[in-house]
């Protein structure tokens, strides 16, 4: 041991309680199925998916629970339809999905296999069937999700490859249903059409979960994630040059809007552009290094005149006090500042809030 001491009993069954909490494979099922549920609750926003998500799960260990004692158990299709826009963490919330069925004991791995059209659809004849078969197989005891699955049932007539890629993945859906969640997700419009010409592929489908665009004030949460992560800090300045910015961007946003990825592009150009700034300052300090200022923010496509908003020392934030729930109003350059709800007196760090015109 470090410094020649022996670590007691009780320190190893601590150092090893730790090491099982950090090393997944080490962890019990229950302790597997707990972290995946705080990681899901810990998401910002998708309020609707997490609670469909945590009944799904809450029915299927019913039913475990159920078979367990040798009760009659009712049979559930674990395939699903995720659709929204891009970034919206359809991706993230089907791998924790799966670990969940994984530690649950309802599939045996739970592992994730993405793919799309790509990943299923080869160039020449004969040759996708065997391709899509390896993919599933990949995916078997775990979830299968493919992004745009739409474009395996493109409106053109030609396309005998998407279709047969689509024939066997229908096949191996029901053959392989107790062994495998079949997730499809993409824009919700071509997701829709891709359900109403293809009945069968409908009827295998019984979950359907909208992800909506994350709000102005989501989308500053979920930069602010990236910030500590990385250990930034953000002055009220830019806190509300970023809510300013991000309510024009979500204002005129269109089917293609970036979500939490329009966040991190955001994110990592605003750390290019402050080391910019500060290259070849002297004496370099911790200050200099985390604190990024308004001008290190470049929100592409917003009007200069729409940003100039954050300056006015009047800019006002709704904002709701997390003990009472009590709406109220406050200066946006107070952000990020500890206050005191009148309502309930419950004092707290006033993050966030949604912009008032």
């Amino acid at each position: 041991a470090a410094g020649g001491r022996v670590p007691s009993a009780a320190g190893q069954r601590g150092s090893a309680a730790a090491a099982r909490t950090a090393d997944p494979m080490h962890r019990t099922p229950a302790e597997r199925l707990e972290a995946a549920r705080r990681e899901l609750d810990s998401l910002i926003g998708l309020a609707s998916v997490k609670q469909e998500i945590t009944t799904l799960v809450n029915y299927l260990a019913h039913q475990q629970q159920r078979r367990a004692l040798n009760l009659p158990t009712a049979p559930l299709s674990l395939h699903m339809l995720f659709q929204g826009n891009p970034g919206t963490g359809k991706t993230t919330v089907a791998r924790l999905f799966g670990q969940m069925l994984g530690a649950l004991g309802v599939l045996a791995k739970g592992h994730l296999v993405e793919t799309d059209r790509s990943g299923l659809v080869a160039e020449y004849a004969g040759q996708t069937g065997p391709k899509t078969h390896r993919k599933i197989d990949a995916a078997l005891d775990g979830v299968l999700f493919i992004d745009e699955a739409y474009s395996l049932a493109e409106l053109r007539g030609d396309d005998t490859y998407g279709r047969e890629a689509l024939q066997v993945l229908l096949k191996r859906m029901e053959d392989d249903r107790h062994r495998l969640a079949v997730i499809l997700a993409g824009y919700p419009r071509p997701m829709q059409r891709l359900l109403r010409v293809n009945p069968g592929l409908a009827s295998r489908i019984a979950t359907h979960l909208e992800f909506p665009d994350y709000t102005p004030r989501e989308l500053a949460q979920i930069f602010q994630v990236f910030c500590e992560k990385n250990h930034y800090r953000l002055p009220a300045a830019t806190r509300a040059k970023l809510l300013v910015g991000f309510h024009w961007l979500h204002a005129h946003r269109n089917e293609r809007f970036g979500n939490a990825r329009l966040v991190r592009n955001i994110f990592e150009r605003a750390v290019r552009q402050l080391a910019n700034r500060i290259a070849g300052v002297t004496p370099v300090t911790v200050e200099l290094l985390t604190v990024m200022q308004p001008e290190d923010l470049i929100l592409e496509g917003v009007p200069a005149e729409v940003l100039s908003r954050a300056d006015d020392p009047e800019l006002a934030v709704g904002i709701a006090c997390p003990g009472c729930q009590v709406q109220g109003r406050m200066r946006a350059r107070r952000l990020g500042e500890t206050v005191q709800c009148k309502a309930c007196q419950h004092t707290f760090v006033a993050e966030w809030g949604d912009l008032l015109s």
